[in-house]
């Protein structure tokens, strides 16, 4: 313990002591200084460093320069970089001290008064309030007369530059200049009114399901207009009818966005089947028509919802599911429980505030992969623990109310970092089960097998069961599971607990939970909170 301490003092005195020197080097040099320090010769530092330094007309080096057989006497030095003004001064050195130069470089700046006007015949009734971009360019205040609120003075560094000018309703231009040291530059700008055009138009989501919470039960239909307009949705079924028409009024602004939740014109929900999205715009200045369709279907199978993954395979506390995510949807989760739960590795059991962040995604439809990281306090130590896991849907309930999965885990901990929720360290197979039932009640089984450890060649036997019910606002569930181990002399353990997660109308989603555990003549029981995210 001393060793490691005496080490990590050693690194943290190396930092202190060589970063004010670095520093200094690199970038603390704020104006000119010249200081007589202990030594011998010359030390030159810039900001920026890179200058080439001319001494007595020689070139001698770029800065950080260290010259340490420099002779006694009067030395003129020229610092030179493109992009900067050359600095000339004088230094005398002397026999018995070393003098450190700090120089800033002064950049070579010009001055750009950049006008924007109206091209002769454009309407007067289009709003005109360009935007001046450079990102190389400091605005400041202009000493014109005759300014006015379309024209702005830069100060910009010297060389070739672009302006970028961007107004709503008009087309952009792109100017090169070129900024000339300590002089200004006027550029004159004309822009033309922009041709009408409906661009990056989108879906984020081109199937959807009503029934899913929020956002989740719709899709989010974004565009771009060139020029102020007006605009009509229209969205039509298979058949080519009307659904529902939406006025979206007069448009100001360049990129747009609105919602369909999947119902029609009078609020009730459509049946499943592929829909087409038709934006229509009309530009304020002509009676030019420009319309884009889009394509999306409801598919009510496709249901999006939280499940936690504490048994290593998501779904309930205790039980794995067969559903898995859309793909390109995911969830992440972190959450936090408190209590008294049975060791993993000795018998006895502890008190503790574990905590875990976990994630599941769906790279393909039917396919799930699923990470949870997982911290354990203790009072002696702190343990923890990763684990990760694959399923795979093989029946997913669309034919006949039955669902049926595989899944597969591996979980590596330190001492004691196991999730005190999960069958502990080792490699799972599960086969998860579950009866559909109304289409928001599952009832669910799942037989597993578990290896526990490098030492196990006997697998564990998991028996989970439990039932989930989901509503658009919240799901709840209940769910147990049995372990049998003939490895340990503890052979039995059961756990089983309760979950109610809220539903926003965001991605948002909280979970409340709680639940016991009976081990031998042993009992105890934990609840917990968590906060995640959906898409």
């Amino acid at each position: 313990m001393n060793k490691k301490r005496f080490t990590l003092m050693f690194i943290i005195l190396i930092c202190l002591l060589t970063f004010p020197l670095e520093a200094r080097e690199m970038g603390d040099i704020i104006g000119d200084s010249f200081e007589e320090i202990a030594g011998r010769g010359l030390e030159i530092r810039t900001r920026p460093a890179g200058v080439r330094v001319f001494i007595n007309g020689v070139d001698s080096g770029i800065t950080p320069l260290s010259l340490n057989n420099l002779s006694p006497g009067e030395y003129s030095i020229l610092l030179n970089r493109e992009g900067y003004r050359d600095k000339n001064f004088n230094v005398t050195l002397f026999n018995n001290s070393r003098l450190v130069a700090s120089i800033e470089m002064e950049e070579e700046r010009g001055f750009v008064l950049v006008s924007v006007h109206r091209a002769d015949g454009s309407p007067e009734s289009l709003p005109f309030n360009p935007q001046i971009i450079s990102s190389a360019a400091e605005e400041v205040s202009s000493p014109s007369t005759e300014q006015t609120e379309n024209t702005v003075l830069l100060n910009m560094p010297a060389g070739y530059r672009t302006i970028r000018v961007r107004a709503f309703g008009w087309e952009e231009v792109l100017v090169n200049v070129l900024v000339r040291d300590n002089e200004q530059t006027e550029v004159s700008i004309l822009m033309n009114p922009a041709q009408f055009r409906l661009e990056n138009v989108s879906l984020n989501r081109r199937r959807f399901n009503p029934n899913n919470t929020g956002s989740l039960g719709r899709t989010e239909i974004n565009f771009e207009i060139t020029a102020p307009s007006s605009a009509t949705i229209k969205i039509f079924n298979s058949n080519n009818q009307i659904v529902l028409e939406r006025q979206l009024g007069s448009l100001e602004n360049r990129r747009l966005s609105t919602t369909w939740d999947g119902r029609d014109s009078s609020g009730r929900i459509l049946p499943e089947g592929n829909y087409s999205i038709l934006i229509e715009a009309t530009p304020i200045e002509s009676s030019q028509l420009v319309s884009v369709r889009l394509e999306c279907r409801i598919d009510y199978s496709l249901n999006i919802f939280p499940l936690s993954l504490e048994s290593n395979l998501s779904g309930l506390t205790f039980t794995p599911l067969p559903h898995t995510l859309p793909a390109g949807s995911f969830q992440f989760d972190a959450g936090l429980q408190i209590g008294t739960f049975p060791s993993l590795t000795q018998n006895e059991d502890f008190f503790t505030v574990p905590f875990n962040f976990s994630l599941r995604v769906s790279p393909l439809n039917k396919l799930e992969l699923a990470t949870i990281f997982n911290i354990n306090p203790h009072s002696i130590q702190t343990g923890w623990g990763i684990s990760g896991s694959v399923k795979y849907n093989f029946l997913d309930g669309a034919e006949f109310p039955l669902m049926l999965g595989a899944g597969l885990s591996y979980t590596w901990a330190g001492d004691e970092g196991e999730n005190p929720l999960s069958p502990g360290r080792g490699i799972g197979l599960y086969l998860p089960l579950s009866l559909e039932l109304i289409n928001s009640l599952s009832l669910a089984f799942c037989p597993g097998l578990f290896w526990r450890g490098p030492e196990g060649l006997v697998p564990a036997i998991l028996l989970s069961a439990g039932v989930l019910y989901r509503n658009n606002w919240f799901n709840t569930g209940f769910s147990f599971r049995y372990e049998l181990d003939f490895l340990e002399s503890t052979d039995s353990k059961f756990l089983a607990g309760a979950q109610f997660r809220l539903l926003g109308l965001s991605n948002l989603q909280f979970l409340l939970q709680g639940g016991i555990w009976l081990q031998s003549n042993r009992i105890g029981g934990y609840g917990g909170i968590g906060i995640g995210l959906i898409y």
